[in-house]
C-alpha cells in the first residue's frame, strides 16, 4: 500500500532525446512507494534542433517524450525547447523555476533519465533530507551508491557522494554556489554542450579557486562543495539503476568498464544514519576522497608520461625525485 503522503520537496527531471530513457525514469517515478507531488515536479525535453542526437543522424523523439511525459504526469509543469539549450542551461531553467514557484523550499531534486530510482528511492531521500537538515555543512543527499570512494560502494552505510545522479541539494547552498555557476554558464554561452572548450572551461573556474576533477557540469557542482566546505553524501548501496550507457561521457565499453551497481535488495533503514554523530568523519572521508580524485585524473597520469621519457630515466637518483616533486607541483597547480 502507498504511503498517503507525497514527496515533500520539488523536482526537476530532465529529459534529452532518447525515449526509452525517459519512459523508464517516468514509469519509476509514477510508482514510488511516496508518491510525487506533480504541483512541485518540473519536466524539461531539451529540444532535438542543434542537438547531437541531430548531427549523428537519430531521429527527433522529442515530442513522443512530451506526450508520455504529460500523460504520465499531467498536473506537472512541463516544457519541450525547440532548440537544443544542453544541460547547463537545463539545470539553470529548471532551478529558477523551483525556487521561484517554491521560495519556502530548503531542498530541492534534481533527476535525470538515465538513472531510473528504485520504487522507494523519493521515500530513502526524503529521509535522508530530513536527518540532514539540522547539518548545514552537508548541501546534498541522494541513494545511488555512487560513492566518491569506489571501494565504499556496495557497502551498507553513508559516504561522500562521487556522482550528482537523482539528487536533493540544499536551497542555501544552491544560492551561495550561484555566482560561480553563472560564470560556468557564460563560459559555456554561444556553443553546444557537447562541443564545450574544456580548456577554457577549466582555466575560467580555476581562476576562481574550483578545482574540478572534470568539466562536465556535475563535477562543477562537486568542486563547489569542496569550495564551500560542504559535502554531498550517498548510500553506499544503490537503490535505482544508473542505464546511460548512451549519452554524453559514456559508451557501452566504458560502461562496462565501470561496473556500475546494480539495485540493491537490502531495505533501508534511516535509524542507522546519524548525521550528528558521523559527520566529523564525513568531512575527513570527503577531504581524502576529493584529493585521491584529483590525483588519480590529473598527477598520476602525467607522472606515470613523465617518467616513461628516457631523459628522465637517465637522471641521476637525486635529480629524478626533484624532477618528480616538480612535475606533481605543476600537474596540481
Amino acid at each position: 500500500m502507498k504511503n498517503p503522503e507525497t514527496f515533500p520537496h520539488p523536482i526537476g527531471l530532465m529529459l534529452f532525446n532518447r525515449f526509452e530513457y525517459s519512459q523508464q525514469v517516468l514509469m519509476s517515478l509514477s510508482a514510488q512507494t511516496l508518491p510525487v507531488d506533480q504541483s512541485k515536479l518540473y519536466i524539461s525535453i531539451d529540444g532535438y534542433s542543434g542537438s547531437k542526437a541531430e548531427l549523428q543522424g537519430k531521429p527527433d523523439s522529442t515530442h513522443a517524450i512530451e506526450e508520455l511525459a504529460r500523460a504520465t504526469f499531467p498536473n506537472a509543469t512541463i516544457r519541450r525547447a525547440e532548440k537544443n539549450i544542453g544541460i547547463a542551461e537545463v539545470y539553470f531553467a529548471l532551478e529558477v523555476s523551483m525556487l521561484e514557484s517554491h521560495p519556502d523550499a530548503n531542498w530541492i531534486g534534481f533527476f535525470e533519465e538515465d538513472y531510473v530510482p528504485s520504487p522507494d528511492y523519493l521515500e530513502i531521500t526524503s529521509q535522508l533530507a530530513s536527518a540532514a537538515q539540522p547539518i548545514d555543512d552537508i548541501a546534498v543527499v541522494a541513494a545511488t551508491g555512487e560513492t566518491l570512494d569506489p571501494d565504499n560502494r556496495d557497502v551498507q552505510g553513508i559516504f561522500p557522494i562521487g556522482h550528482l545522479w537523482a539528487y536533493l541539494v540544499r536551497v542555501a547552498h544552491v544560492r551561495e554556489r550561484r555566482d560561480d555557476l553563472e560564470v560556468f554558464r557564460q563560459q559555456m554561452s554561444g556553443r553546444p554542450y557537447w562541443d564545450r572548450d574544456k580548456i577554457a572551461l577549466a582555466l575560467v573556474m580555476a581562476s576562481r579557486g574550483v578545482f574540478p576533477i572534470g568539466v562536465a557540469n556535475d563535477y562543477q557542482r562537486l568542486s563547489l562543495m569542496f569550495r564551500f566546505n560542504r559535502i554531498g553524501v550517498t548510500t553506499g548501496l544503490s537503490y535505482g539503476e544508473y542505464i546511460g550507457v548512451e549519452g554524453e561521457h559514456m559508451t557501452e565499453k566504458s560502461f562496462a568498464r565501470f561496473k556500475f551497481s546494480a539495485p540493491t535488495t537490502v531495505p533501508f533503514d534511516i535509524a542507522t544514519v546519524d548525521f550528528s554523530a558521523s559527520i566529523s568523519t564525513l568531512r575527513d572521508q570527503y577531504r581524502a576522497d576529493f584529493a585521491k580524485s584529483l590525483a588519480e585524473q590529473y598527477v598520476i597520469p602525467k607522472i606515470r608520461a613523465f617518467t616513461a621519457q628516457k631523459s628522465f630515466k637517465s637522471l641521476p637518483r637525486r635529480r629524478r625525485v626533484a624532477s618528480l616533486l616538480g612535475q606533481a607541483f605543476r600537474a596540481l597547480f
